[in-house]
């Protein structure tokens, strides 16, 4: 009986002792994983520049993509990348990547922020993706990285298409994913390993789906193509209109990205294509809904620290990348024509930006380029815009406007801003300087090689080697096409005068009627700015 008594008291004791210990572990667990949860720490850099290259806007909370799921996408999915490109991973969709100080390449590219969020690395899109570019000086040199002028390369439509495709692919699993994983070395903890098993890929498979729907009101209009993204439609899709019941002349709003330097002086200009608001800190935080930036998640602190570089962010030189091809004796001559032709709606130079009608919208009627972006975004759209933030005291939207037309944009860089007009339909600015029905109809878009003389990306099948043409983006202004171009590209197939609205090349005839010599002048005074 004594023996069994002592049985008894040891059983109890160990039983106490343990489940105290499992108490214990799983008061040590919960605080662990109430601390894992809570961890919201995005990656940020001291250096302005790679700020902007690298830092958060705060969609990354909600929408950013697990890290080592964003680096086997592209290798599990390779053949839902463009063709002939599948072994580029995500440069195949025009995503730029550096190499760091010992010449290694970055593991994510330039417009991509990096954020620990409730214990997982996630990865998004910032402010960089659409503002920044390359620039080779001819096909045999590297390229370079410019920050601030257009995103000549990436492209926006195909990247979403592609992440579609995987989502629709029956290897979109977490066994596949974790698979491709595991093949590739990527680190991954054991927590992260089960959240992703059980829960990460599927609901990262349904976001995805979600968003695309949202996005189907792409599929009414022209393909983007390289450097162009409908700005405003989105928002109709997060303010959950039915995209399908648009009318169709409102349907179409493709614009070329802007440039994004020296924005300082522009405050109190309208803003955006259409002129439509006038305030830089509420044009930003429109724009950082683009990066999933949605109110409540916003990263205020470092979208200010963006906000603040670009103030006084100046655009590089012509002169420093092409100091045989400007000729100071040719600029001097175009001054006089600029001052004449240019300077009241566009400013004094590319630094001055005084003039008669700078920052102001010019009626549709005078400017004359093609109307679908200005249709676009309608008084409604402007009236909903308003509402949102509205919770956020200050910060609500207050200064979106319908217009009347596209908005006198000062020229800041402008040699870095091709192709030109809206919609980005004019290559170079010797085509900008020439009547609409002789601009080119057919061009390439996406190509980084720069030509000097006409001042523009080249576009031209004959100047582009043709190892490099098959992963160009084929740009129609009008239904026709040409030997060098394959028929269509990314166009789904079918550009006739319906699916080419938008597009249209017309407009801006300012200085079309100069003489060769005065254009080419006028043209040189251009590159200074």
């Amino acid at each position: 009986m004594d023996r069994l008594t002592a049985t008894i008291a040891f059983v109890r004791r160990w039983f106490v002792r343990v489940s105290a210990a499992l108490v214990g572990l799983a008061i040590l667990g919960g605080i662990y994983m109430a601390y894992r949860l809570n961890i919201d720490r995005a990656e940020a850099f001291e250096d302005d520049v790679a700020h902007f290259k690298y830092g958060s806007t705060g969609g990354d909370r909600n929408f950013g993509v697990p890290f080592v799921v964003w680096q086997a996408l592209p290798v599990l999915f390779r053949d839902h990348l463009p063709a002939g490109r599948e072994d580029l991973g995500w440069e195949a969709l025009g995503f730029i990547y550096e190499t760091d100080e010992n010449g290694t390449k970055r593991s994510r590219p330039v417009g991509s922020s990096l954020r620990n969020y409730m214990g997982i690395d996630r990865i998004f899109l910032n402010c960089a993706a659409c503002h920044t570019g390359t620039l080779r000086t001819s096909p045999d040199t590297e390229p370079v990285v410019l920050v601030g002028m257009p995103a000549n390369r990436i492209d926006l439509q195909a990247f979403q298409n592609f992440l579609t495709g995987a989502a629709l692919d029956e290897r979109f699993t977490s066994e596949h994913i974790l698979a491709q994983i595991d093949a590739m070395g990527l680190e991954l903890d054991l927590i992260n390993r089960l959240a992703l098993q059980f829960f990460g890929v599927y609901e990262l498979r349904e976001r995805i789906l979600t968003i695309s729907s949202r996005f189907s009101f792409a599929e009414r209009e022209p393909a983007f193509g390289p450097g162009r993204f409908d700005t405003f439609s989105p928002a109709k899709a997060l303010l959950a209109w039915p995209t399908d019941q648009i009318p169709d002349h409102e349907a179409i709003g493709v614009v070329d990205f802007p440039s994004i330097w020296l924005q300082g002086p522009r405050d109190g200009m309208q803003l955006h294509w259409d002129g439509n608001n006038t305030k830089l800190q509420e044009r930003n935080r429109s724009a950082a809904f683009g990066t999933g930036a949605l109110p409540p998640i916003l990263d205020r602190e470092s979208v200010a620290k963006v906000e603040n570089y670009l103030l006084t962010a100046e655009p590089p030189a012509f002169s420093d990348f092409y100091p045989d091809q400007l000729d100071p004796t040719l600029a001097a001559a175009g001054k006089p024509l600029y001052e004449a032709l240019c300077l009241d709606c566009h400013g004094l130079n590319g630094r001055d930006f005084d003039g008669k009608y700078v920052g102001q919208v010019a009626p549709i009627e005078e400017i004359g380029t093609d109307r679908h972006r200005l249709d676009n975004y309608t008084f409604d759209l402007a009236v909903n815009q308003n509402v949102l933030y509205a919770e956020f005291g200050e910060e609500r939207f207050q200064n979106f406007r319908k217009t009347n037309g596209y908005a006198n944009m000062p020229l800041d860089g402008v040699w870095l801003r091709a192709p030109y007009l809206h919609n980005g339909s004019v290559p170079t600015l010797w085509d900008l300087l020439t009547p609409a029905d002789q601009r080119p109809a057919v061009f390439y878009r996406g190509y980084d090689v720069y030509d000097p003389v006409n001042v523009g990306f080249e576009s031209r099948p004959s100047e582009i080697p043709a190892e490099e043409r098959d992963g160009l983006f084929c740009f129609e202004t009008r239904a026709v096409t040409f030997d060098g171009c394959p028929s269509p590209p990314a166009n789904r197939a079918v550009c006739d005068a319906t699916t080419c609205r938008g597009n249209s090349n017309s407009g801006h005839e300012y200085g079309t009627d100069l003489a060769d010599g005065e254009k080419r002048a006028l043209i040189e005074y251009l590159k200074t700015f």
